[in-house]
C-alpha cells in the first residue's frame, strides 16, 4: 500500500512538473519580428556632440506566460569619458506609456521595460534617450568619427528585420567627409553592409533592412572632419595628469630601485675578506654542514642529507639499507665533538648508544619537522657564533623613504587620474607605487650578512668548492705540498679518508654525482673490494655502483625530511563589427 501511494505521489509530481515548465522556460527564448533605430546627432552649447536616439523594438514573446518585457543595456563609458545616459522615455506602438525602470551595474545603464504583468505575442516598445559624448578625435588626427554600435553583439534571439537611420544636425552635416562605413555579423566581423543616404536630417544615412542571428550585431564608421566637435577633457592631452605621473612614476622606481641595488651592493661587499680563493683539501669539525649552509654561498644540495653523510663519514653513525627506507645505526658517538653535531645526532637516534638504529621514515610530518628545527639551529649557530649579523643599509634606508614620500604623491596623481581621465595611466601609476612599496620595504628591514669572520669562512669553503672542482692530477699536487694532510704510515697521504671526509660539501655544494665518481676511481685503485666503513651496504652491489646507490640514498633522505601531507585537490576540464562604442546589450525579462 506504501509503495502504491509513493508511486501515485510521483506521477503526481511529474504531471505538476510538465504542466509549469512553459511558466519556467527561459526567459531569452523569443525573437523580435523587427529592430528600427534612428540616431540624430548634433552638437549641444558647447560644441560636444549629444545623440538622440529612438529605438522601435517589437520582440515577439510566446503565449504562455514567460516575459514581463525586456531589457537595453547602454554602456556608461566611452573611450575615458561618460555618454550619461539620459532623458529615457518609453511608449507602445499607439505612444502610450510603458512602465520602466533604470538600473546601473558594471558599466551599464539598464532600462527595464514592462512591470510584473506577464506579455504575450507580439509587442512594440519605443525607447527614446540621449547619449553624449558619440563623436571621438581619430587618434592619427586626420578626423573626427561617429563610430558606433547600432545593434549589441550581445543578444540570444534572432531579429528578422533590422534597419537603421542616421542622420547629422546642420552645422556637423557640413562637416561629414564622405567617410562611411557599415559593418555586420558578429563581434570582430569585418564584412560590409550597404549604408545610403549623405547624413543630413533630410537624407539621412540609411542601413536597408537586413535579418540577424543571435549575437550578430551592426556598427557604422562616419567620419567628420578633424575638430568638429569638442572633445571632453578625459579625451584631451593633459600634461599634469599623463605626463607628470610618469615622470615622478619614474623618479620613485629609480629610486626604489636604487635603494635595493645600494643593499645588494653593501651585502656583496661583505662576504668578501681577502677577495682571493685558495684551494682547501679539509673543513675544520667546527664547520659541520648545518653550520657551512648558512655561511657558503651558491649552496643547492639538502643540508639535512649532507649533515647525515658527516655524521656517517667521521665514524659516529653507519648508513645501512632498510626494509622500507634508509637506517642510520650509532657507531661511535664520543667522534662528535661540535655541539650542532651532537644535536644532529640525537634528533636522529635518541639515547644515541652505539648499536642504536633507526629507520627514517619515508612519510612522517613530526620527523620532517625536527629536521626543519635542526636547519634552523644551524641558521641561529651562523649568528650566534659571530659569522653572520643582522644589518641595515643606511643609505639604502634614506633612499626607500624618499621613494615612499614619492608613491604617496603618485598615488594622489592616480586616484585624481582615476577620477578624471582614462584608467590607463592612473593603473600604471598605482602599479609602480606597489613596485616602489616593495623596494622600500625590502630596503628598511634588517638583513643577514657576514661579518668579517663570515666573509673569511665564506672564502675559505669556497676554498673547498673548487678543491673538489679541479682535476684529480691538481688534487694529488696539493695534497702533497700539503704537510697537515692525514698521511699513512709510509708517508703517502691518505687520500680516501680526506675523499670520504669531503662528500657531504661536495653535496652541500650541488657536486655530489662528481665527487662520488672521484671516491669511485679512488676506491678501486686503493682495492677493488673495498667496502667504506660508514655504508657497508655497499658490498652487495659493489663500489662500481656507487654514485648511483648514494644517489639513490640521498634522494631517500631528502624525501624523508622534507615531506609535508597533501590533501589538495581540484579539477580540470581596419573597421569591424563591434569595434565601436555603444552596442550594450539587450533580452528578456
Amino acid at each position: 500500500m506504501r509503495g502504491l501511494f509513493g508511486c501515485a505521489a510521483l506521477m503526481l509530481g511529474s504531471m505538476t512538473l510538465f504542466t509549469a515548465a512553459p511558466a519556467q522556460a527561459d526567459t531569452s527564448d523569443f525573437s523580435y519580428d523587427s529592430w528600427h533605430v534612428e540616431y540624430n546627432i548634433d552638437a549641444d552649447i558647447n560644441g560636444r556632440a549629444i545623440a538622440h536616439v529612438t529605438e522601435t523594438v517589437t520582440p515577439r514573446f510566446p503565449d504562455f506566460d514567460q516575459n514581463r518585457g525586456i531589457v537595453r543595456g547602454l554602456p556608461i563609458d566611452y573611450e575615458g569619458a561618460s555618454t550619461n545616459p539620459h532623458d529615457f522615455t518609453v511608449t507602445n506602438g499607439a505612444g502610450e506609456p510603458v512602465p520602466f525602470e533604470i538600473e546601473d551595474e558594471d558599466g551599464f545603464r539598464a532600462v527595464l521595460v514592462g512591470d510584473d504583468s506577464y506579455l504575450h505575442g507580439l509587442q512594440v516598445f519605443v525607447i527614446s534617450y540621449t547619449l553624449s559624448d558619440v563623436i571621438l578625435a581619430r587618434e592619427d588626427g586626420t578626423a573626427d568619427e561617429f563610430y558606433w554600435d547600432l545593434m549589441d553583439f550581445e543578444h540570444l534571439q534572432p531579429v528578422k528585420e533590422f534597419s537603421a537611420e542616421i542622420s547629422f544636425g546642420p552645422e556637423l552635416a557640413d562637416s561629414l567627409n564622405s567617410d562611411a562605413r557599415c559593418y555586420i555579423g558578429q563581434a570582430q566581423s569585418t564584412e560590409e553592409c550597404s549604408l545610403s543616404g549623405s547624413g543630413s536630417e533630410a537624407d539621412p544615412l540609411t542601413i536597408s533592412t537586413v535579418p540577424l542571428e543571435p549575437q550578430e550585431g551592426v556598427t557604422v564608421a562616419i567620419g567628420l572632419e578633424s575638430g568638429t566637435v569638442v572633445q571632453p577633457s578625459q579625451r584631451l592631452p593633459n600634461f599634469t595628469l599623463d605626463v607628470v605621473p610618469l615622470i615622478i612614476g619614474g623618479a620613485g622606481l629609480s629610486t626604489g630601485l636604487a635603494s635595493v641595488i645600494v643593499l645588494g651592493q653593501t651585502k656583496r661587499k661583505r662576504k668578501t675578506a681577502r677577495g682571493t680563493i685558495i684551494a682547501q683539501y679539509d673543513v675544520p669539525t667546527s664547520l659541520p654542514p648545518l653550520l657551512a649552509a648558512h655561511i657558503a654561498t651558491g649552496t643547492r644540495g639538502s643540508t639535512i642529507a649532507a649533515q647525515i653523510v658527516h655524521l656517517a663519514v667521521g665514524g659516529a653513525i653507519r648508513l645501512e639499507d632498510g626494509a622500507s627506507g634508509p637506517v642510520v645505526r650509532a657507531v661511535d658517538t664520543s667522534k662528535v665533538a661540535d655541539p650542532l653535531d651532537k644535536s644532529a645526532l640525537e634528533t636522529l637516534i635518541p639515547g644515541a648508544d652505539p648499536g642504536d638504529a633507526v629507520e627514517l621514515p619515508s612519510e612522517d610530518e613530526a620527523f620532517a619537522s625536527s629536521m626543519s628545527e635542526l636547519e634552523a639551529e644551524g641558521k641561529s649557530a651562523a649568528s650566534e657564533r659571530g659569522y653572520i649579523e643582522q644589518i641595515a643599509v643606511p643609505a639604502a634606508r634614506v633612499l626607500a623613504w624618499v621613494s615612499l614620500g614619492i608613491a604617496a604623491l603618485l598615488a594622489a596623481f592616480a586616484f585624481i587620474g582615476l577620477a578624471l581621465r582614462n584608467p590607463e595611466i592612473p593603473a600604471l601609476c598605482l602599479l609602480a607605487c606597489i613596485v616602489i612599496a616593495i623596494c622600500a620595504i625590502i630596503s628598511l628591514v634588517r638583513h643577514r650578512a657576514h661579518t668579517r669572520l663570515g666573509a673569511e669562512t665564506r672564502e675559505y669553503l669556497e676554498g673547498v668548492r673548487m678543491f673538489i672542482r679541479v682535476a684529480e692530477a691538481d688534487r694529488i699536487q696539493m695534497l702533497q705540498s700539503y704537510s697537515g694532510a692525514e698521511r699513512r704510515s709510509d708517508g703517502s697521504v691518505n687520500v680516501i679518508h680526506l675523499y670520504e671526509k669531503l662528500l657531504p660539501y661536495a653535496m652541500l655544494f650541488g657536486l655530489e654525482k662528481e665527487w662520488t665518481e672521484v671516491l669511485k676511481t679512488t676506491y678501486q685503485a686503493t682495492d677493488p673490494n673495498y667496502v667504506p666503513y660508514w655504508y657497508p651496504g655497499l658490498a652487495a652491489s659493489g663500489i662500481a655502483a656507487l654514485p648511483s646507490t648514494l644517489s639513490q640514498f640521498t634522494s631517500s633522505l631528502n624525501s624523508s625530511a622534507s615531506y609535508t601531507s597533501s590533501s589538495a585537490g581540484g579539477s580540470t576540464g581596419g573597421g569591424f563589427a563591434g569595434g565601436g562604442g555603444g552596442g550594450g546589450f539587450s533580452g528578456g525579462r
